[in-house]
């Protein structure tokens, strides 16, 4: 009995990440997100954050959302000022993951770890961290290809690069017997758009990756994040949605920038469009696509 109590208030934690913003001089504003499992009772209106410098600070929760699915998302907020220059490893640490994890043995009793890196140089300026936009949960089906993208961007025009590493436990250490996703035939990332291809789950279950994004700046290493992320896969025989007519495109500025949109879909009877990306978030930009709903083919204009 005592066991399985200390399993129930334990099991919580599916996906989360730590990104970080410059205020001024040696002053940071980090934002810690998790996402947890609803119904535990290991609920946490506080966390504790290591800053890399000897200190720690316990964190109050600015808000939980209950996303659905027994999805809630945490978002913790705090400065820190640093002392001096130097490199800074933050971390945070927490019991447990949930329960039933497919590559990740017993995952009720592993810790959740993730962690970000600052790096206080003169020599490259001052830093923010990427921040990404497309949430670290998502769904996909048995034998059909899973395609997801974190959707990360660089206030300050930065370089990002992206690699699939383990997820980390105790005291950020790989985690023991922790296995990358089975597939019927690829498991990787596009180590320049960040598109992660899932080609093609082969068993259901919930499954834990890590994704590693390297900040650059004039070809110098500047800075290192890791987002830990959860899909959930399922019996279901289900297509993706297929959005068509989208190019790279380079466009004079000043110049508006206007294309279509067309999404099909061989499954469905009603698809939703939505667009997330640094333009729509520019306090001057005009950017803007209407969101659609309905029937497809559904088509909507991206304008800039």
């Amino acid at each position: 009995l005592m066991l399985s109590s200390l399993s129930l208030f334990a099991t919580h934690n599916r996906a989360g990440e730590i990104t970080y913003r410059y205020l001024n001089g040696l002053t940071y504003q980090f934002t810690i997100i998790t996402y947890t499992y609803t119904p535990s009772p290991a609920d946490r209106p506080q966390i504790e954050v290591f800053w890399g410098d000897g200190t720690s600070t316990i964190i109050n929760r600015n808000s939980k959302t209950d996303l659905g699915d027994n999805i809630s998302k945490n978002t913790y907020i705090s400065n820190h000022s640093f002392s001096s220059m130097g490199t800074y490893h933050i971390t945070f640490e927490d019991p447990n993951r949930n329960a039933g994890i497919v590559n990740i043995p017993n995952s009720v009793n592993i810790p959740f770890f993730i962690d970000n890196t600052v790096i206080i140089n003169p020599f490259i300026g001052t830093n923010s961290s990427p921040v990404l936009l497309n949430p670290p949960i998502d769904n996909g089906c048995v034998n059909v290809p899973f395609y997801h993208n974190p959707g990360a961007y660089d206030i300050d025009g930065d370089s990002l690069s992206f690699k699939i590493i383990r997820c980390k436990g105790f005291n950020g250490e790989n985690i023991p017997g922790y296995t990358f996703p089975a597939t019927s035939n690829t498991f990787v990332i596009d180590p320049y758009t960040g598109e992660l291809t899932w080609d093609s789950p082969v068993l259901v279950g919930e499954y834990n990756i890590a994704i590693q994004i390297n900040e650059y700046r004039n070809r110098v290493l500047i800075g290192t994040m890791v987002r830990d992320m959860q899909v959930s896969i399922a019996a279901c025989n289900n297509q993706p949605p297929e959005i068509h007519t989208l190019t790279d495109t380079c466009v004079t500025a000043g110049e508006v920038l206007n294309f279509e949109v067309i999404v099909t879909d061989p499954n469905s009877s009603e698809v939703t469009l939505t667009a997330t990306g640094e333009p729509f978030l520019l306090s001057n930009s005009p950017a803007f696509l209407q969101s659609a709903s309905g029937p497809p083919p559904i088509t909507s204009s991206f304008i800039w």
